[in-house]
């Protein structure tokens, strides 16, 4: 009877009870075999219920616990116990408070990663980081009592805020001051190597592997044919095709040894400070109401995406290129505009000041165009805003609501700028603005003031392709990735942030408007420069922030993205110009070129990938040719032009292979993708296939733009958006026959 279980015996007699009379007789029986236990069967009834009640009250505590240690910032613990964390909250001017979390635990992994090559404790490091910022704020404030009458309208930050800067904790774990630091702490003077003689090492090496294994595949053609001519031709025709499978391989080693760096920020989820008060804004063409209403629609959602104060939204509308000065659609452009303003602005009301806005710009007569268009386009659009927003211009827009409410304008330091198929997601906007409002960011300019050479004065984030896009047609699907964004995302590996601190602008970012109009309002010359956005990463000095994610369109056909790329190639051979020493600015006068090695390479390195695909298909054919008249083994030849096409294949394959994890599995989705190892090898596939294609349109952008520089000096301004691309690209079979003809006739 003791293996009789109190539960079964109490769900027993419950049963029987139910059966009334008729159950009588087995009521007794079950009384009876209870009895033998020594209990009655209601003693076990009651045992049971205050079991069931105990466990119930128990389960009651277990649920309410971990509510309870959900609500509970473990982190908050972990920094009122943490030794380093208190010695680093006495940062001299209050900046580590105010940092956001991811930061923080660089600045202690950092001090983790000295003390483990020092065999320093963590506790004096963090002590000596602020005995150096204490010392730095003393001496700031001697040299600040010195210039107390010197003008605070400075920009640029001269010795007093670099002083400043210095006075920050951080600047000695992750800025310059890391070198003060180490030589405090190990009594010796760690050798640093310049960004400068970095990249002229990184110059110098691929320079010398070009060259070494042109020369290794001239020698082979030699042996064969004995003539040297045709020797040094092959070498020439492979320099390309050779430095872009070096420059691929020494990318992905870099990227698996150097470690992501992150860009510091302070935490401005609660909000905004009026200090860094800033606009978001979307420039784009506008040739329809129903356009603006969707664009006003998108800043609506990006508003209640990053709700804060001090945090503004406007479209910057830009006119269409045509022969006329006005266009009919110019009316319900300018009427949809305002009347979406106003009704944003009744919906969700600010006292100070209003928070959406419509722009729209006048046609003014381009005689190099030969039409009426908006001046410089969109980055004529963005100087205008940022002239005005400053008050260094006048209102010159057609329509603008900013100027109802000008006199409560805001001091705006910060603008976002976004496309117009970009999404600025949840809190994105304010993490930029985090970004750019750290102290170890602020941009410090030359003794000219027309390059930012510390600092960041603009911040690329990284952009991702949406989920949306990713899945509307099968180019997508192969070229665009699993697409979306993951809750948690982390910093990732970039060849120009990690190892020389500077990214790459590709026009979505947010700069400051005040540096930005000091460094470039004068820079650029006019009808000159189409693709503007390498040339003001490169002047502002861009910060790549690879943990903070915007979306972004993709084109949805071979068509629309063929014409962007084509658009991109005449831009990057435009500013070719910034390779010089020199230059002239918008004035047309002769000036010293600021642009440092690292730019300079960036410029170059885009015009060798725009003339990739011609130099592997001249290769190929000049291999063919001297096939026929010498009869000799072209194999190596054609295989190395093959394998700079398939380059970027061959890697991701190579490191699934040598990198790929115990008991990895293919992540399941809701939705069909095509990512991986089996898009890189359809990409691979697809890049030898096309590739007559893309030789020929990127030697015809190449030939245009150079014909227009040197010779009609016209049209540098010719441009088609991408949604222009997009509804212009047909994809009917005839259409992709007509546009790939030199695939049809190298096929054939």
């Amino acid at each position: 009877y003791g293996e009789m279980k109190y539960p079964f015996i109490e769900y027993l007699s419950y049963r029987l009870k139910k059966y009334g009379k008729k159950a009588y007789p087995f009521l007794m029986v079950l009384e009876e075999q209870v009895g033998r236990m020594g209990m009655a069967v209601s003693e076990v009834v009651e045992k049971e219920h205050f079991d069931i009640a105990l466990r119930k009250i128990a389960i009651g505590n277990c649920i309410t616990s971990i509510k309870t240690l959900s609500r509970i910032s473990m982190a908050e613990i972990f920094e009122q116990i943490n030794g380093v964390e208190d010695i680093l909250r006495q940062d001299p001017v209050g900046v580590y408070d105010k940092m956001d979390y991811e930061t923080k635990v660089a600045y202690r992994n950092q001090i983790k990663e000295i003390s483990q090559k020092t065999k320093i404790s963590e506790i004096y490091i963090s002590k000596k980081c602020l005995e150096l910022s204490q010392k730095a704020l003393k001496i700031n404030e001697n040299s600040t009592m010195q210039n107390e009458d010197t003008t605070q309208k400075e920009i640029i930050t001269q010795p007093q805020k670099e002083q400043h800067k210095k006075a920050h904790i951080g600047y000695y774990l992750l800025d310059e001051g890391k070198q003060i630091l180490l030589e405090e702490l190990t009594g010796k003077k760690p050798k640093k190597v310049s960004n400068t003689k970095k990249i002229g090492y990184a110059i110098t090496a691929l320079t010398i592997l070009t060259l070494g294994t042109s020369s290794l595949f001239a020698w082979y053609l030699y042996t064969q044919t004995h003539q040297i001519i045709w020797s040094v031709l092959l070498a020439l025709l492979l320099l390309i095709p050779n430095q872009v499978i070096w420059v691929q391989i020494g990318q992905y080693i870099l990227g698996k040894f150097v470690k992501p760096k992150i860009i510091p920020k302070l935490d401005y989820i609660d909000g905004v400070p009026k200090e860094s008060s800033t606009f978001v804004v979307i420039p784009t063409i506008l040739t329809s109401k129903e356009k603006v209403r969707q664009l006003m629609e998108r800043l609506e959602v990006y508003y209640m995406a990053n709700k804060s104060d001090n945090l503004y939204f406007a479209i910057l509308g830009d006119c269409s290129a045509g022969k006329n000065q006005k266009e009919p659609f110019d009316e319900e452009v300018i009427q949809s505009g305002q009347e979406e303003a106003k009704r944003l602005n009744e919906k969700y009301t600010d006292v100070d000041f209003p928070k959406f806005h419509f722009l729209y710009r006048k046609r003014v007569w381009n005689e190099k165009e030969e039409c009426y268009l908006g001046w410089e386009r969109k980055r004529g659009l963005l100087n205008q805003f940022n002239e005005y927003i400053l008050g260094k211009e006048k209102d010159n827009f057609l329509v603008n609501t900013i100027e109802d409410r000008k006199e409560k304008l805001p001091k705006i330091k910060y603008i976002i700028t976004l496309d117009a198929d970009t999404q600025l997601s949840l809190n994105t906007g304010l993490e930029l603005i985090g970004g750019m409002a750290h102290i170890l960011n602020m941009p410090v300019l030359n003794g000219r003031k027309d390059l930012v050479v510390e600092g960041h004065a603009l911040l690329q984030p990284r952009v991702g392709i949406s989920l949306l896009e990713v899945g509307k047609s099968l180019f997508t699907k192969i070229y665009a990735g699993s697409g979306g964004k993951d809750a948690y995302t982390n910093a990732i590996s970039d060849i120009y942030q990690d190892n020389f601190e500077e990214g790459i602008f590709t026009g979505k970012g947010i700069y400051d408007v005040e540096v930005f109009s000091t460094v470039l309002s004068k820079e650029i010359p006019e009808n000159t420069v189409l693709s503007h956005d390498l040339l003001e990463g490169s002047y502002l000095r861009c910060g790549l922030a690879s943990d903070i994610v915007l979306m972004d369109g993709y084109p949805s056909g071979y068509n629309s993205f063929k014409t962007r790329l084509h658009r991109w190639i005449r831009g990057d051979w435009q500013v070719s110009k910034w390779l010089g020493n020199s230059i002239y600015n918008k004035h047309g006068e002769k000036k010293h070129n600021s642009l440092t090695l690292l730019s300079k390479y960036k410029i170059f390195d885009n015009l060798i990938r725009s003339l990739q695909e011609p130099m592997i298909i001249l290769t190929m054919i000049y291999a063919s040719i001297l096939d026929v008249i010498y009869s000799i083994k072209i194999g190596p030849i054609i295989a190395i032009s093959v394998i700079s096409a398939v380059i970027p294949m061959l890697l991701e394959i190579i490191n699934r292979i040598i990198f790929k994890k115990e008991a990895e599995t293919v992540q399941k989705t809701f939705t069909k993708t095509i990512s991986g190892v089996k898009a890189s090898i359809i990409r691979g596939i697809l890049a030898i296939s096309i590739l007559p294609d893309k030789a020929y349109f990127s030697i015809n952008a190449c030939i245009k733009t150079l014909y227009r520089m040197f010779i009609s000096k016209r049209h540098f301004l010719e441009w088609m958006t991408a949604e222009e691309a997009e509804k212009n690209a047909k994809k009917d079979l005839f259409s992709y026959y007509r546009n790939m003809l030199s695939n049809v006739i190298l096929g054939t």
